[in-house]
């Protein structure tokens, strides 16, 4: 055979070859392709744009909810979650009642249908005999490309099976009746029952009503301020747990059709309210009422001293009971929100420090894991302990400056001042005082209140930062990165 000849067969062979791997690559496998034919539905759970599902508890539409794609990029490029509900799509009820869908719940259905497996195909049937005429469940299941209608019939006599059948297709099929456990929940038991999904940067303004008044506290920074009716800092635990309260927030029971007027429950007025302001999306309004009755359900459990009640609350319509510890927050007085922490910041923010005394005027800043003395390269342990001694320092006692003096507190000299700074959440001076009977006052920058700590903790800043003034350079061997 010519060499031009062998050259125009390797051609056509290679050619062949790429065509068949071209063709073929995107191909299921003959595994993939036997797990396929076991399933009663070629649908996959992203397709599904709705949900009906028709059984004896009752009819129930679910949709799934998608934003704007438009809408959706911008807010991912400027770093904007979604305030209420996943980012990416929300399901929603839509009959029998207009509410949120619990989406966990409808990724388990749509997990248990697409993935039903059929153990016997029945070809020939009777509908009527299988049951099929009058199903026990209907389930159909809208796409881009139509719907799909699923119907479940008759038990199989021997073992936990029932007999199913799709629209349009002569054929019936023997499944699992484990997809009736999914297919005969109550409509009512498809609401998502969490009722906040804020995650804490989105929050601009909390406002608490209750018996002591009205608080406003307010986000800039990542950093909450009380706002009203005082002006400070919010104490960093206290709006913690509050967040938790926010975020813990679920419905126990819904009351559609409550038994008793609004006035008996507390909701009319309310006993106290909590509104959330959002940097985008309209504000969320809940209301609390009145302790729920424990006469309901004797086996409840008995709350515990400062835990979670059971109680009547409500957003916009809808009643519901909760357990919750958000009426005790709206009940605490403006004082208890001021922070009685030192600093508002915490020690990894903390890029360089200047600390004077009648001593010294010493100068830190961070290189790398460790910390610049000056021009000296020293370990970051004993920087660390003065930072730690200093941002986690609590005061006894928050007073006002009258208040202070009215101790005896003088602010001519003090003991000892601290300049903090960070990259990104600005500057702050404490300014630490000589220790009177009942302490030690301090005062922080932006803060007009006088702190009182305890008097050995200003010994124990003292102590750590003689650790920093005679912490030994670190070896030349050591600062090279």
């Amino acid at each position: 055979m010519r060499p031009r000849t062998l050259l125009v067969l390797l051609v056509l062979v290679l050619g062949l070859g790429a065509f068949i791997w071209f063709y073929e690559r995107d191909l299921p496998s003959s595994d993939e392709r036997a797990e396929q034919a076991k399933k009663v539905l070629a649908v996959e759970k992203d397709e599904v744009q709705g949900v009906t599902i028709e059984a004896a508890s009752g009819r129930v539409v679910l949709e799934r909810v998608e934003g704007p794609k438009e809408e959706k990029e911008k807010k991912e490029e400027a770093g904007v979650e979604e305030v209420l509900g996943p980012p990416e799509s929300e399901w929603r009820i839509v009959q029998p009642m207009a509410a949120r869908a619990d989406t966990f719940a409808v990724d388990g259905l749509l997990d248990a249908l697409t993935t039903l497996e059929k153990t016997r195909t029945l070809d020939e049937v009777d509908r009527k005999a299988l049951g099929l005429d009058n199903p026990r469940a209907t389930v159909r299941l809208k796409t881009s490309e139509g719907e799909k209608v699923l119907r479940i019939g008759a038990a199989v006599p021997t073992g936990s099976s029932v007999i199913a059948s799709l629209e349009g297709e002569d054929k019936a099929f023997v499944v699992s009746d484990s997809i009736l456990s999914q297919l005969g929940r109550e409509p009512g038991a498809w609401r998502d029952r969490q009722l906040f999904r804020a995650s804490r940067d989105t929050i601009s303004r909390i406002t608490l009503t209750g018996p002591a008044g009205q608080v406003a506290l307010a986000q800039k920074n990542d950093l909450f301020r009380v706002e009203r009716p005082i002006s400070d800092r919010a104490d960093r635990d206290r709006v913690d747990d509050l967040y938790a309260d926010l975020s813990g927030l679920t419905a126990e029971q819904f009351l559609d059709d409550p038994s008793r007027p609004p006035a008996e429950l507390g909701l009319q007025p309310p006993q106290a309210v909590v509104e959330v302001a959002f940097k985008e999306g309209p504000p969320m309004r809940i209301e609390l009422g009145s302790p729920a009755s424990a006469e309901a359900d004797p086996a409840a459990e008995v709350t515990e001293p400062g835990g979670p009640t059971l109680r009547y609350a409500r957003i916009g319509a809808q009643v519901f009971e909760t357990r919750t510890r958000l009426a005790d927050a709206a009940s605490r007085p403006p004082r208890e929100w001021r922070a009685r922490g030192l600093s508002g910041f915490e020690v990894h923010q903390v890029e360089s420090v200047t600390v004077k005394d009648d001593k010294i005027n010493l100068r830190l800043t961070r290189a790398g894991t460790d910390w610049k003395r000056g021009e000296e390269t020293i370990s970051y342990v004993p920087v660390s302990d003065f930072l730690f001694a200093l941002t986690g320092a609590q005061s006894d006692q928050i007073l006002s400056p009258a208040e202070a003096r009215a101790l005896g507190a003088g602010f001519a000299k003090p003991v000892l001042t601290v300049d903090l700074e960070t990259k990104d959440a600005g500057k702050e001076t404490v300014t630490l005082y000589p220790a009177l009977a009942a302490g030690v006052p301090a005062r922080v920058s932006g803060r007009e209140p006088v702190l009182l700590l305890p008097r050995d903790k200003l010994q124990e800043i003292q102590s750590r930062l003689a650790d920093v003034r005679n912490a030994k350079p670190l070896a030349a061997a050591e600062n090279k990165p």
